[in-house]
């Protein structure tokens, strides 16, 4: 996916769950487990979990494999120490795999070293941003960059994105007609004790909030083309 065949080859793993330790990475970390050890991949897979303490990430690999019932693993994950704030760190992980999975956020704040550090070295970046002025703003940066390194960087690949996305992909293609608009809508039901939103969630929203005008400069220097409308647009 990521470089030619021969670099790839030479990758000891395929992908990286990057801030495995986080809220987000223990998730992810799970769902990775899962899957490499379903009997539904190709082949087995080569991945590692990556942040700053190697005690954390221990912890996590245990909890995971607790959860899919085993007593651990397996030697094939590998455990990478690496810090958003040391470049050095993050380009040696990139080196290391054909992708890396970001779970380090707010991304304006912590993103675009990690997808610095992809670029430049030649592995994929995907993570959950629903950030829209660092999305765009990485695009601006780093898109030919990218392109040059045959490398791909994809941006919200969250809860709040894949459903909306599969929603649209899946009203298309059963809709008997030409499909010109959506509306969508989201229920957020509450347990007893309340509810809450994750700290990162919560400073997201804030500073994106907060910058709306730098985002309305970002998406001018972007250029993009206005989107049609066919038919009757929707009222609000």
């Amino acid at each position: 996916m990521a470089a030619g065949s021969g670099e790839a080859a030479e990758r000891p793993y395929e992908l990286v769950v990057f801030g495995a330790s986080g809220f987000t990475g223990q998730f992810v970390v799970e769902e990775v487990a899962r899957a490499a050890s379903g009997g539904e991949l190709r082949g087995p897979l080569r991945w590692a979990v990556a942040g700053r303490s190697r005690n954390k990430l221990q912890e996590v690999l245990e909890r995971a494999a607790e959860r899919l019932g085993k007593t651990a693993l397996g030697p094939e994950v590998g455990v990478l120490l690496c810090d958003v704030d040391d470049p050095a760190s993050l380009a040696a992980m990139a080196k290391q795999t054909r992708v890396v999975l970001n779970c380090v956020g707010p991304y304006r704040f912590f993103g675009e070293p990690v997808v610095k550090a992809c670029v430049e070295n030649g592995a994929s970046c995907i993570d959950i941003s629903g950030e829209p002025q660092f999305l765009e703003g990485m695009y601006l940066k780093y898109n030919e960059k990218a392109a040059e390194k045959k490398v791909y960087v994809i941006g919200s690949c969250g809860f709040d994105s894949i459903p909306a996305d599969m929603g649209v992909l899946y009203t298309r293609d059963k809709l008997k007609g030409t499909l010109t608009a959506v509306e969508s809508f989201l229920t957020v039901k509450t347990g007893p004790e309340g509810s809450c939103i994750h700290d990162g969630t919560w400073k997201s929203a804030v500073y994106g909030l907060a910058d709306q005008d730098n985002l309305k400069a970002l998406r001018k220097k972007i250029g993009y083309s206005p989107v049609p409308v066919v038919g009757a647009k929707l009222k609000r």
